[in-house]
């Protein structure tokens, strides 16, 4: 051995151990499809809640909300839409469901059934 070098084990200790990664990059990114989004008509969730409810699917508002996963208020205040008018239910009913946009919203609606 040379004078002036130091090692420290086999010079080839390492060899056994080395390894290699590659990595591929995508060179164009995709954008995932888009889908366009839905909303569900009050109207048709509100019949369906009590549908749900009168098929005994679920004995009470409570299970109910159990089985959706929503509070027993918000399940009531679906449910009191149906409270409304005939003339408005039927006008909502025509709007059809789901609704490519929101049309009308639970909210403005529960704003009508508190004015009754």
């Amino acid at each position: 051995m040379p004078k002036g070098w130091l090692l420290s084990g086999s010079p080839d200790c390492n060899i056994d151990r080395t390894f290699v990664f590659k990595f591929y990059f995508q060179i164009a990114v995709e954008k995932p499809s888009s889908t366009k989004k839905t909303y569900r008509n009050p109207i048709y969730l509100a019949k369906e809640y009590k549908e749900i409810i009168d098929s005994g699917e679920a004995k009470n508002k409570a299970e109910l909300a159990r089985i959706k996963d929503i509070s027993r208020a918000r399940v009531t205040q679906i449910l009191n839409l149906l409270k409304l008018e005939k003339s408005i239910i039927d006008s909502l009913e025509q709007i059809g469901d789901p609704m490519d946009r929101k049309v009308i919203s639970e909210r403005e609606l529960r704003k009508i059934t508190h004015k009754r």
